[in-house]
């Protein structure tokens, strides 16, 4: 390993190398949780027309003001119909919710408000009927041209909706970055074999995967290769040597053991790391590769041990596939529910477990004990040799 870097440095050469990717188009029934590449404008006034907001009549308020208390019911303007016009005097037509409102009438009042008797409407003692009562205006939302959705955005339902009412059926997105999982290890087995004493089931690529995919924020293929110097050195030539692939994760082979083959190997092919070695706990031997050239990957390389891998993820590749793809890539910060020591000269990067907008910290016993993950939301960012007070807040990976 080289000597060992902050997390903050570690952040920021990750930030300062960090690529963007091109844009893609989609259909609309695919584009939910993409990320907005241009922007969206309204291609006409919204609403369209002036809206009816509720079941009722429609009346000008010219005849209500001079005493007006019955109107002659001379039609129904549906919804999805041409517009009507409403004649000059004690007339009223019937209205349904998202109609438009008839020419000549400027106000609307509901249907509870009114009896019909013999083909007329009988507002009610008292009720009001003021001008625009129960009407949304014609372009009081947005005008024609007004930008709706700008890029940047995840496009969750509502803005679905949004690029629907304005005839966006394909959208150009951010492209999802090609993105291969090698993990490493004689010990480690398919987890749908039987593992003899010695040997455990390959866990990672189930966690990575499910943290990328859920978030779309990659497509992701993975590979196993045990800790045979040469079969490592033909994966990574091919995996370095893909076009198609804009990130590479490793996990395993980068410590000082000798049977850690990944990141002598990588040397090789690339020459030195970005750095190696993070003054962090768990994930110390935290390794990172820049992108050479338009065509090879970025490469995180993360240690082997399960706690390890969930920390670095959240802490490092996590937030720089957010950058590459767009999206808002700020921590949030929350307080502690309790006070919490942290005795090591590293940076503590520890599960956490929120509950009604506090955390508590809850440490594994090692770097091994994924079981402690279960229940924890994330990862906070614990400074080396630090008592933390009860409401102090702490940035949350």
């Amino acid at each position: 390993m080289q000597p060992l870097i902050t997390t903050a440095e570690a952040t920021q050469i990750i930030a300062e190398n960090c690529l963007r990717v091109g844009s893609e188009m989609v259909i609309l029934e695919n584009a939910y949780g993409r990320v907005l590449a241009t922007e969206i404008s309204a291609d006409r006034d919204a609403p369209p027309f002036d809206r009816v907001m509720m079941d009722g009549i429609c009346i000008n308020t010219y005849n209500h003001k001079l005493g007006s208390w019955r109107y002659q019911i001379i039609g129904t303007q549906a919804a999805g119909a041409e517009k009507m016009t409403l004649p000059k005097g004690e007339y009223a037509i019937e209205v349904m919710t998202g109609a438009p409102l008839p020419a000549d009438a400027n106000c609307v009042i509901p249907v509870e408000q009114i009896d019909i008797i013999d083909g007329y409407a009988l507002p009610h003692d008292g009720i009001a009927a003021e001008d625009n009562q129960h009407i949304h205006p014609k372009g009081s939302d947005s005008k024609a041209g007004d930008t709706l959705l700008t890029p940047g955005t995840t496009l969750t339902a509502n803005e679905l909706a949004i690029a629907a009412s304005v005839g966006a059926t394909e959208i150009e997105v951010t492209r999802l970055p090609k993105i291969h999982l090698i993990t490493t290890g004689d010990e480690i087995i398919d987890p749908s074999n039987s593992p003899t004493d010695y040997q455990i089931r390959r866990s990672h690529p189930s966690a990575i995967c499910a943290l990328i995919t859920s978030q779309q924020l990659g497509n992701i293929t993975t590979e196993h290769v045990n800790d045979d110097p040469k079969l490592i050195e033909q994966k990574l030539t091919s995996a370095l040597t893909d076009p198609e692939n804009d990130i590479l994760i490793l996990t395993g082979g980068i410590s000082m053991g000798k049977f850690d083959w990944v990141a002598p190997l990588l040397e090789k092919l690339l020459s030195k790391p970005a750095f190696h070695g993070v003054a962090q706990r768990p994930g110390k031997p935290f390794a990172f590769w820049a992108s050479n050239s338009e065509n090879s990957p970025t490469i995180f390389a993360l240690p082997g041990n399960p706690v390890s891998v969930m920390a670095t993820m959240h802490l490092y590749v996590l937030p720089t596939l957010r950058k590459m793809l767009g999206k808002n890539n700020q921590p949030k910060n929350l307080p502690l529910a309790e006070d919490f020591s942290w005795d090591s000269p590293l940076t503590g990067i520890l599960p956490y477990r929120s509950n009604n907008g506090k955390i508590t910290i809850h440490p594994p016993r090692n770097s091994g004990d994924y079981l402690s993950l279960q229940g924890t939301n994330g990862f906070a960012e614990i400074p080396p040799h630090s008592d933390l007070k009860a409401g102090e807040n702490l940035p949350l990976y």
